[in-house]
């Protein structure tokens, strides 16, 4: 049986996408390592992010991702098991929303807010935030 996690956090301020990018790397590197997929999303230091595997591995990692001081106001907005991968191609797959991207997928849901967070829109319910991430999949 494998398990997913869904989560929010915010990144710390400066991050900068140089730093941003070797973070990704070698997150990909470890998630490889841990037969872990999924992907992450990222709009204004703002990051969600759904890991798929083996339980005691997505949660394993996830403990580490909770205690890295880049993380914080870490929440978990989704887990349980799964069937199948849905981002079995990509130890982390990884789009940065810009303004038309954010526009896109959240045009048509209900109590549009373009004032509020993205992210906090998306990850408002579980079904919402996984049917997001696999429109953002279908569009690598």
């Amino acid at each position: 049986m494998l398990f997913e996690l869904l989560y929010t956090s915010i990144a710390p301020a400066g991050l900068s996408d140089t730093e941003l990018l070797s973070i990704l790397e070698k997150a990909r590197a470890k998630n490889q390592a841990l037969d872990i997929t999924g992907m992450l999303v990222y709009h204004n230091r703002e990051i969600m992010q759904i890991l798929e595997g083996e339980e005691l591995k997505v949660r394993g990692l996830f403990q580490t991702i909770f205690q890295d001081e880049r993380h914080t106001s870490v929440e978990v907005f989704y887990q349980g098991n799964i069937d199948h991968r849905a981002f079995s191609e990509w130890s982390m797959a990884f789009k940065l929303l810009d303004e038309n991207t954010v526009k896109k997928m959240l045009i048509g849901y209900e109590n549009f807010n373009p004032a509020k967070s993205p992210i906090s829109m998306i990850a408002s319910s579980p079904n919402r935030g996984k049917k997001t991430f696999l429109k953002l999949r279908d569009s690598l």
